[in-house]
């Protein structure tokens, strides 16, 4: 088995710029569950410059743009109404 090729469980991290581009791919190695994968995801949209969502998905292969509808999304829209709480 080739060191690119991923258990079709495994959870990814997709950040995405302002044009809907991925610009991160985080394997989440530890994470088997959808709400772990939204903690790191959080952090990655906070940390990441130019990031303005993130969401989980299966893993599907490395160059995959991931156009299929994520098993779960946080945007930079999110992060502003909770801090308006």
């Amino acid at each position: 088995m080739s060191s690119d090729v991923q258990p079709p469980s495994e959870l990814i991290i997709i950040a995405r710029d302002a044009t809907r581009q991925v610009i991160t791919r985080l394997a989440c190695t530890r994470s088997r569950d959808v709400f772990s994968a939204m903690r790191s995801a959080y952090s990655v949209l906070q940390l990441k410059q130019g990031a303005v969502c993130v969401e989980v998905h299966h893993y599907e292969t490395p160059a995959s743009t991931y156009q299929s509808q994520p098993l779960a999304a946080i945007s930079q829209n999110d992060l502003l109404v909770e801090r308006l709480w």
